[in-house]
C-alpha cells in the first residue's frame, strides 16, 4: 500500500528562494508519475528500491542512494520498479537563487542525476521541514534553513569526489567549465582561450593546484560520465561517446579499457549481471 507524508507550501511569498512542496513516499510496484511538467525545481532522492526517470528522450535507471532533478518546463516521467518499488523523499523550490544553487551543484536537466551516501542526513532535513508546517515566520525560516542544509549536504558530497584546489578561483572556474562541457571537444588550448589565459600559465597553474594535468582531469571526468551512463541508461556506445566528447566510439573504447580494464560494452554487461544477482539474493525478514 502506498504510504506518503507530504506538505505543499501555499502562498509562499515569491522571492529569491521559496519552498513549494516537501514529502516522503513509499510507492506501489510500477507506480508512475507523468508525463508532466513542473513550474518549479524538484529534487527526488531514492531511499530504497529502484525505478526509472525519463527526460529529454533519455531514460535513467536509478536505485537507492541516487537522486534526480526535475527542472521547470521540462516534461518528465518517473516510474517505480515492478519488483523493487522505490521509496523516496522530495523537496521542491523556486526562485532565482534555487537555479543558482543547483548550477553550483552541477545539476541541470542535461545532467539531472546526483548521489549521496548519507541518506539519514537528507531525511532529517525533510522531516525537519515537515515538522514546521505552520504558516508563521519562524516555521518559514526553519524550512528555509533545512533546505539550505539539504543543498549543503549534496554540495559536500560532491566536493568529496573533487580535487582540492587550494581556493584558486581560476582553477575552480576551469573545473566547473570542464564538468559542464564534457560533451564538447575541448583541450587545454581551447579552455585557456575561453578563460582568456595563457596556455602555459593555465597548464602550470592547474597542475600546481591539483597535482594532475588539465588534460588528465578532462579525461577523468569523461570516464566518470561514461561509466555512469553505461550503468543508468540504455544509450548506445556511440551515443555515450558523443555525450562524453568523443567523435568516435573507438576513442571511448580505447581510453575506457585503459581506465577500467574492460571495454564499455563488457563493463555494462558485467554491471547489469551484478545487479541481477543482487536482486535474486534472498532478503532477510
Amino acid at each position: 500500500m502506498e504510504q506518503v507524508k507530504f506538505m505543499d507550501v501555499p502562498d509562499e511569498e515569491a522571492s529569491r528562494l521559496y519552498l513549494t512542496t516537501i514529502g516522503e513516499l513509499e510507492t506501489e510496484p510500477g507506480q508512475t508519475y507523468g508525463p508532466g511538467v513542473r513550474s518549479y525545481y524538484l529534487l527526488h532522492y531514492i531511499l530504497k528500491g529502484r525505478g526509472t526517470f525519463q527526460v529529454n528522450g533519455m531514460t535513467y535507471e536509478l536505485h537507492a542512494g541516487q537522486g534526480f532533478l526535475i527542472a521547470p518546463d521540462y516534461e518528465t516521467t518517473y516510474c517505480s520498479d515492478e519488483e523493487e518499488p522505490w521509496s523516496y523523499i522530495w523537496v521542491g523550490a523556486a526562485g532565482e537563487e534555487m537555479e543558482y544553487l543547483l548550477s553550483e551543484l552541477g545539476l541541470s536537466q542535461k545532467n539531472p542525476i546526483f548521489e549521496c551516501s548519507r541518506p539519514e542526513l537528507l531525511v532529517d532535513c525533510v522531516h525537519e521541514m515537515l515538522n514546521h508546517r505552520q504558516q508563521t515566520s519562524s516555521d518559514h525560516y526553519y524550512r528555509l534553513s533545512s533546505l539550505y542544509r539539504f543543498i549543503a549536504i549534496l554540495s559536500e558530497e560532491g566536493q568529496a569526489h573533487q580535487l582540492p584546489v587550494s581556493g584558486n578561483s581560476y582553477v575552480v572556474h576551469v573545473m566547473e567549465y570542464v564538468r559542464h562541457h564534457l560533451h564538447e571537444h575541448m583541450n587545454t588550448a581551447d579552455i585557456a582561450a575561453t578563460m582568456n589565459l595563457n596556455r602555459s600559465y593555465l597548464s602550470s597553474l592547474f597542475r600546481s593546484k591539483t597535482g594532475m594535468t588539465l588534460q588528465n582531469y578532462i579525461q577523468t571526468c569523461r570516464m566518470t560520465r561514461a561509466k555512469y551512463l553505461l550503468e543508468s541508461t540504455k544509450l548506445s556506445i556511440a551515443s555515450i561517446a558523443a555525450s562524453c566528447g568523443y567523435e568516435k566510439s573507438d576513442s571511448l573504447n580505447r581510453i575506457f579499457r585503459k581506465a577500467y580494464g574492460m571495454g564499455p560494452a563488457d563493463y555494462r554487461k558485467h554491471f547489469l549481471e551484478s545487479q541481477r544477482q543482487k536482486r535474486q539474493q534472498p532478503k532477510n525478514g
